[in-house]
């Protein structure tokens, strides 16, 4: 497992499990897959992170791949497994003002946030908006392993309401010229390495 995004379960309950990405033989692959889509409950555990027992809950999502490694003479199976709710199907109610990030990058919240909500917003906000974010207790650092995931609750409603009386204070304002806007977002998700001496990460199937 080089992925896996989660939150705390509280006191006596399974952790919940937003995301993880897999990697193993076809035993392996098969035997989370299947996990999985039973609802059964998982054991994740790897560098800086104890284990602990989680789930993905209902309407989980499998993606299978393939992966040459060189030296190998067989491709390894690659699995990516996502959340209803970080897939955007979970049913409508209080998460569905909550989003899920990937990333703790100030940009990259700003992006995604105001891209899933529709927002009208610029680059330039980014600081501002985190900061927002920070004031109002409106964001949640989650677990992650090889990513720095946190969760947003905000509605479209209120985050409007936050933007329009930053821009009357004049702590955040619109470009003077319309035109195109640029953005320049991190992409640690796909990219950041393994520390190093960390060890393979782990996600077995608990036995009942």
């Amino acid at each position: 497992m080089d992925r896996f995004i989660g939150e705390p379960g509280e006191k006596g309950r399974t952790a919940q499990a937003q995301l993880a990405s897999v990697v193993g033989g076809d035993q392996d692959i098969g035997a989370v897959c299947a996990g999985v889509v039973e609802n059964d409950v998982l054991t994740v555990t790897g560098p800086n992170l104890e284990p602990m027992t989680v789930t993905f809950g209902e309407g989980a999502q499998c993606f299978r791949g393939t992966l040459n490694v060189g030296g190998r003479k067989r491709p390894v199976q690659h699995l990516v497994i996502v959340s209803a709710e970080m897939a955007g199907k979970a049913p409508e109610g209080a998460k569905a003002i909550r989003t899920i990030l990937c990333d703790s990058d100030v940009g990259f919240v700003l992006y995604r946030v105001a891209g899933r909500m529709g927002l009208p917003v610029v680059p330039e906000w980014a600081e501002w908006f985190r900061d927002e974010l920070d004031r109002r207790k409106a964001v949640m650092p989650l677990i992650g392993v090889g990513c720095t995931p946190l969760a947003v609750t905000a509605s479209k409603k209120a985050l409007l309401k936050w933007i329009g009386r930053a821009v009357k204070r004049g702590e955040i304002c619109f470009p003077e010229q319309n035109g195109p806007i640029a953005w320049r977002v991190s992409n640690n998700f796909l990219h950041r390495e393994h520390e190093d001496g960390a060890e393979a990460l782990t996600a077995d199937c608990e036995n009942a």
